[in-house]
């Protein structure tokens, strides 16, 4: 894999994370205005709540903890980006020092 992907995976992760939790927070901000305005509309709107109901609930379900999961991921990523980093810089180090 390429240095400039593997280095930028963390940063990316992070921030999908964050986007996704984003639509995840509107999303459960936004659902009961939406739904009660589609109750007090035409007869067609009733099937469409029951839809958007389902999706809301799909929505509070899944994107928050993968929000929370992806987070996790790129924390984790660092971590261990830099832990291998630094025990490269140690294994070189000794590769050098004269026996």
């Amino acid at each position: 894999m390429d240095q400039n992907v593997v280095s930028s995976l963390p940063r990316t992760t992070l921030r999908t994370g964050i986007i996704v939790g984003a639509i995840g927070a509107v999303a459960i901000i936004l659902a009961p205005q939406v739904l009660q305005i589609l109750q007090l509309g035409p007869a067609y709107s009733a099937a469409l709540a029951a839809v958007l109901s389902v999706a809301f609930q799909l929505v509070t379900l899944f994107f928050l903890p993968f929000s929370a999961a992806l987070v996790a991921a790129s924390l984790v990523m660092r971590h261990l980006d830099s832990s291998l980093a630094r025990a490269g810089r140690l294994q070189d180090n000794a590769a050098r020092e004269p026996q």
